[in-house]
């Protein structure tokens, strides 16, 4: 069964916003290379909610280090963050084509 981890992240400013949506879009595959699925949403001028699925547990705990390295580094442009995780019961994606 596959398994979601969801983050939702407010920023102190909406340029820090853009700047970290930025640099984890063109840091992601390096940072999470065993993901199936990311989905980044942005939710407001000042927060992100990303969503990213794995094939298993082990797939997601491989990630941690990387990500939360990731994250320190924003620390002082971050005002609160969250982040769940769960076995996920449906993923449906519609074809692009």
């Amino acid at each position: 069964m596959s398994i979601a981890r969801v983050r939702m992240v407010d920023f102190v400013s909406e340029e820090s916003s853009i700047a970290f949506e930025k640099e984890y879009i063109k840091r992601a595959l390096e940072l999470v290379p065993k993901a199936l699925n990311l989905i980044m949403t942005r939710t407001g001028p000042e927060s992100l909610l990303h969503v990213s699925v794995y094939q298993n547990q082990e797939d997601v705990d491989s990630s941690l280090k990387a990500i939360e390295e990731f994250m320190v580094d924003w620390k002082g442009s971050i005002k609160d963050a969250i982040h769940l995780h769960g076995p996920v019961s449906q993923n449906y994606s519609k074809d692009k084509d």
